[in-house]
């Protein structure tokens, strides 16, 4: 996906919907560029996705999985999902305006998520700064 969204000139983010059997419900990709929409990153896609699909706004029986930490928008919207695990590849690197990273705002939830992070993060950082290139 993140290939995809890089081809259709977007920055290279994707996240998936995983529920609790492991299988995978819905994914987005980042479309911030080709719909001309700010807010149209990954997570948010998908969390307007999967709202449609599965008829609420309460994700806590789900789990996020990104090739990249969410930003703090995306964190925000995250918490207010009730997602309560997250799985991501490359960590946040300092460029985010503003520079406050997930764990920093997840820190400050008022119920406990899990998030597991710097999974594969070389190999997802590689291929976001490679794609974000073209």
């Amino acid at each position: 996906m993140a290939v995809e969204t890089a081809n259709e000139g977007n920055l290279p983010f994707a996240a998936l919907l995983v529920d609790g059997k492991g299988m995978v419900v819905l994914e987005a990709k980042n479309t911030v560029n080709s719909a001309q929409n700010a807010a149209a990153h990954a997570e948010i896609n998908l969390l307007f996705s999967a709202s449609k699909k599965l008829g609420t706004n309460n994700l806590s029986n789900y789990a996020l999985v990104s090739n990249a930490a969410s930003c703090p928008m995306c964190a925000t919207a995250l918490i207010k999902a009730k997602i309560t695990n997250i799985y991501y590849g490359a960590p946040n690197e300092g460029k985010m305006v503003p520079n406050i990273t997930m764990d920093e705002i997840i820190a400050k939830t008022p119920f406990p998520i899990e998030v597991h992070g710097g999974i594969l993060a070389e190999e997802c950082r590689d291929q976001i700064q490679n794609l974000a290139k073209r």
